[in-house]
């Protein structure tokens, strides 16, 4: 009979990769049952003593910091695979919230077991240095440019390395996915106003960019919206095989203004709100 363990989809993903089959006996053994978190509810919140690290097996969380001024700053989208829970305040307590946007699957462990573990197999620890590094640079890539992009490219960046990530995890082939995220937290996560956000998505749909409704993200021009968000091949997802692009410009003229329209400095409108990486803020999400 399969161990839990044996048979978890992120038996080959993720940190449990490193664990070899020999290894997974005594890998099962220093965690606690699974646990389920009903959407909206905290794994663990900021300032908490919290001994345990988590490793989401089903569902998407949020991560974020509060503002001195009550305002709160998404640090990162936490989906199936990632370890949580493993970084320290330097009081010791926990330096973030992390909410459950949809109906959450985790594996929790105490954290000096896990420490013990990664000291017996040097290959765990190495990889989970690895995975966290990963994240690391993610995050800065998202949040590094805040202070200098407009509201479009802030969004367009923000929504393909959304897309691309949940793209991976579905089918590859696909032009649409489902994002259980509101468009108020597209605010938290991009620095502005939720009045912002609303009329740049329309402004992006109207030009042919992509639509997005209630958490569904349809790419309509892989292309501009690449370029808008200025990722790189190394950065970007490739495009589909299969696109559907309902707006087509036939004239490459039409490309070049679309595209400067909506690198037109956004920074001085009142509704941008500027941010630190570091701080955050305390608005909730709308259900």
């Amino acid at each position: 009979m399969q161990s839990d363990c044996q048979a978890c989809p992120l038996r080959r993903d993720g940190l449990c990769a490193s664990v070899a089959d020999e290894q997974l006996s005594s890998w099962a053994a220093i965690k606690r049952p699974a646990r389920t978190i009903r959407a909206g509810a905290s794994l663990f919140v900021e300032g908490d003593e919290n001994e345990m690290v988590y490793i989401v097996r089903r569902g998407w969380a949020l991560a974020s910091m509060m503002h001195e001024n009550g305002r709160r700053q998404v640090l990162r989208f936490v989906m199936p695979g990632n370890l949580v829970g493993f970084e320290r305040a330097p009081d010791g307590n926990m330096p973030c919230t992390v909410e459950a946007l949809t109906d959450l699957i985790v594996c929790p462990m105490p954290r000096h077991s896990l420490m013990r573990f990664c000291q017996q197999v040097p290959n765990v620890a190495l990889r989970m240095a690895s995975l966290l590094a990963a994240e690391t640079i993610s995050d800065w890539r998202l949040l590094g440019g805040l202070g200098t992009r407009t509201a479009a490219e802030r969004i367009a960046r923000l929504l393909l390395a959304l897309y691309n990530r949940q793209r991976q995890r579905t089918a590859p082939d696909i032009s649409d996915v489902t994002l259980p995220i509101s468009q108020v937290l597209i605010a938290d996560a991009t620095g502005l106003t939720p009045v912002h956000v609303c009329r740049t998505l329309k402004e992006m749909r109207t030009a042919g960019l992509l639509s997005f409704a209630k958490g569904h993200l349809r790419v309509l021009d892989w292309m501009r919206l690449t370029e808008l968000a200025e990722m790189n091949d190394a950065t970007a997802p490739q495009p589909l095989a299969k696109q559907d692009v309902s707006f087509p410009l036939t004239n490459p003229r039409d490309r070049g203004r679309l595209s400067q329209d909506f690198r037109k400095p956004l920074l001085n409108s009142p509704e941008v709100r500027v941010i630190h990486v570091m701080d955050s803020s305390s608005r909730s999400a709308s259900k």
